[in-house]
């Protein structure tokens, strides 16, 4: 697929979770291909994946969906350094560790994923969310800079700046 892909010389390849379902070795062979491909041609290429670690290899810049959302975006290093939003606490504190200094289990985000069919009027994440407040149930927020090209749709930044939301 991938040969195929790249028959037409195209500027842009997006690669649909390419390594889905493939053993370790072929994941690594598949991403030391497209990081090859990303060098050789100057091709930018659009990694859409569950693989956290995934990004960590190939990408410079992460967006973060939830529910159809733009939860959050940052470069990777940021991203990783400095998570914003709830969900991608909740996305990292699902990664295995190499190196732990205890045995703690991972830790799944509770709950159920949101129902596209009825999109909630709020923020899709809400009903998963443990910062969850009723602001978050009515009311999508808006992209929040959070950093330097780092931004986060969640009403817990509002709290921090002092915007004017309430905790409740």
């Amino acid at each position: 697929m991938i040969s195929m892909s790249l028959c037409c010389e195209p500027k842009l390849l997006i690669a649909d979770e390419p390594t889905t379902a493939l053993d370790v070795t072929i994941q690594a062979q598949i991403i030391d291909l497209l990081r090859e491909l990303k060098e050789q041609t100057n091709m930018g290429i659009i990694l859409i994946t569950h693989d956290m670690g995934v990004i960590t290899d190939i990408c410079e810049k992460v967006i973060i969906m939830y529910g159809g959302q733009i939860m959050e975006s940052a470069s990777v290093k940021d991203l990783y350094k400095n998570p914003a939003h709830p969900y991608t606490h909740g996305l990292l504190e699902c990664l295995p560790r190499l190196v732990s200094d205890t045995e703690e289990p991972l830790k799944p985000i509770e709950g159920s994923p949101v129902d596209l069919l009825n999109p909630p009027a709020g923020c899709p994440f809400a009903p998963r969310c443990t910062r969850c407040m009723k602001v978050c149930l009515t009311e999508q927020p808006p992209q929040f800079e959070v950093g330097e090209e780092h931004y986060s749709a969640c009403w817990l930044h509002a709290l921090d700046s002092g915007g004017g939301i309430t905790n409740e």
